[in-house]
């Protein structure tokens, strides 16, 4: 989790500095929520770079560190952490690397199972289990 925070504000700076591209809302701007269209974004670069990644040798939870940390500094310099699907709620840091590192691992079940390892994919599926049958 260390590993996480780090890179998160090692990246928020040159996030907040960017000019309105990927990373940043520009100077001055107000930020939009994060619409469903853009969390599908982000949540597809980051499984991408986490599959790409883990499949080439990178250890388990550096490559999922480092794709959720991606994810959530997305989420925070475009957005300053606003979710539109949430009611425009403003998530915390630790909400948004956990929510990042929840959703990647899900989608890269399907997308990459062989990068995850076997007793995480049990233990994702007991959990979603427990889930769906409340």
């Amino acid at each position: 989790m260390k590993l996480r925070h780090k890179l998160l504000g090692a990246l928020a700076v040159p996030a907040l500095l960017a000019t309105g591209e990927l990373f940043g809302a520009g100077a001055g701007a107000v930020a939009a929520p994060a619409t469903k269209q853009d969390i599908a974004i982000y949540q597809a670069m980051a499984t991408s770079f986490f599959c790409m990644a883990a499949l080439d040798g990178v250890e388990f939870p550096k490559a999922l560190g480092i794709s959720a940390s991606t994810y959530a500094q997305a989420l925070k310099g475009r957005h300053d952490g606003k979710v539109s699907m949430l009611d425009n709620k403003t998530l915390s840091e630790k909400e948004m690397f956990a929510a990042a590192e929840q959703q990647v691992l899900l989608r890269a079940m399907q997308a990459c199972p062989k990068a995850i390892p076997a007793d995480v994919q049990a233990k994702v599926k007991e959990a979603i289990k427990k889930i769906s049958d409340k």
